[in-house]
C-alpha cells in the first residue's frame, strides 16, 4: 500500500478515534484499515495507538508522529500543486451543509462544479446543528451565523441580508406591524437552536443597533425547513436570509414586514480544522462556492 495512503488512513483513525468510523468514512473494509495501521507500527517499531473496547487513543509517540504525518501530507499536497500546476485536483472531498443552503443553493449548481473538477468526488452530509468536522470526518463545514469555535479556521463568504416575513393569512388575523412598538399582540414561530434548544428571539436593526423581541409562540422547531413551513402555515412571524424566502415572496405566499428595521445580516463561512492545511480539492471548492454565492446575490462583501 502507498505510504501516503497509509498515513491518510492512520490520520483518519486518529481523528475518528475509532477503526470502525474511520473505515466507514473512507469506504474501506475495517480489516484494511486495521492492517494498514498495524503495518505502519511494524515499520516504525513503535506503538502509535492504544486500542480499547470503546475508543482508540494516541500513545505519547503517536502524539508526536500524528503532527508530523499531518504536516507531511499537507506539504505533499502543496508540492503537487506547485510542481504539477496542470494536474487536475482529484480525490474525495467531504463537505457538511445546512439543509436549506444545500437544497436551494449548492446542490442545484453542483453540475458546474463537476464540469470544472470532474476528478473530485463530493461526499455531502446534511445537518442544521453544529458538528465537529474532525470527529465526523469531513473536510469542511458550511455554516451561517456567528462563528464561535476557535478550533476552526473560516473562509468568509460574506453577509446574507435578512428579512422579517409572515403569511397573508397571519397578517389578515393579526394585522401588519408598521414599527417595533406594534409587535405587541403579535406571535412568532420559535426557532430552537439545535445545539442547545434555546429559543432565539427576533432581531431587528434600529438606528444601527440590534434590538431583540421575544414574542409569544404556539410552535417551536429546531429544523430550518419546518421553521419556514410554519411561517407559510400562518403560525407567526419568521426571519431568514432573503435568498431563502424570495421565491415565496414572489408567489405571494409570504409578505415582508418591518422592512425599515430588518434583522442584521447573517455571516456565511466555510469552516475547516485549524490544524489542517486546506487541500487543493478544498481550495477549489471554497473558491467555487465564494463565486457562486456572490454571483447569485446571496451574500454581500464576500471574500
Amino acid at each position: 500500500m502507498d505510504r501516503f495512503r497509509t498515513l491518510g488512513i492512520f490520520l483518519r483513525v486518529c481523528e475518528a478515534r475509532s477503526f470502525t468510523q474511520a473505515a466507514s468514512s473512507l469506504n474501506l473494509p475495517r480489516s484494511t484499515v486495521t492492517q494498514a495501521v498495524q503495518r505502519l507500527e511494524a515499520q516504525l517499531k513503535t506503538q502509535l495507538l492504544v486500542r480499547t473496547t470503546r475508543q482508540v487513543s494516541l500513545t505519547p509517540e503517536g502524539e508526536t508522529f500524528v503532527d508530523k504525518a499531518r504536516q507531511l501530507l499537507a506539504d505533499w499536497d502543496e508540492l503537487e500543486g506547485l510542481f504539477l500546476p496542470n494536474k487536475a485536483p482529484s480525490g474525495v472531498l467531504r463537505i457538511n451543509l445546512p439543509t436549506r443552503l444545500a437544497r436551494l443553493v449548492v446542490i442545484p449548481h453542483l453540475a458546474d462544479f463537476h464540469q470544472r473538477y470532474p476528478k473530485i468526488a463530493l461526499q455531502l452530509t446534511i445537518a442544521d446543528q453544529p458538528i465537529d468536522p474532525v470527529k465526523e470526518g469531513v473536510d469542511a463545514v458550511l455554516r451561517a451565523g456567528p462563528l464561535k469555535d476557535s478550533n476552526l479556521r473560516a473562509r468568509n463568504l460574506g453577509q446574507m441580508p435578512q428579512a422579517t416575513l409572515a403569511s397573508p393569512g397571519y397578517l389578515a388575523r393579526f394585522g401588519t406591524p408598521l414599527d417595533l412598538d406594534q409587535l405587541a399582540g403579535h406571535r412568532m414561530v420559535a426557532y430552537a437552536l439545535p445545539s442547545s434548544g434555546r429559543i432565539e428571539p427576533l432581531d431587528f436593526t434600529l438606528a444601527g443597533q440590534c434590538q431583540t423581541r421575544m414574542l409569544p409562540f404556539d410552535l417551536s422547531t429546531n429544523g430550518a425547513d419546518a421553521y419556514v413551513a410554519a411561517g407559510l402555515a400562518g403560525f407567526g412571524l419568521i426571519q431568514g436570509p432573503r435568498y431563502d424566502l424570495e421565491e415565496q415572496v414572489a408567489k405571494g405566499l409570504l409578505v415582508e414586514v418591518l422592512p425599515k428595521t430588518p434583522p442584521p445580516p447573517m455571516a456565511l463561512a466555510l469552516l475547516y480544522p485549524a490544524n489542517r492545511h486546506p487541500s487543493q480539492r478544498l481550495r477549489c471548492f471554497s473558491d467555487w462556492l465564494a463565486r457562486l454565492v456572490a454571483e447569485l446575490g446571496i451574500t454581500e462583501s464576500g471574500v
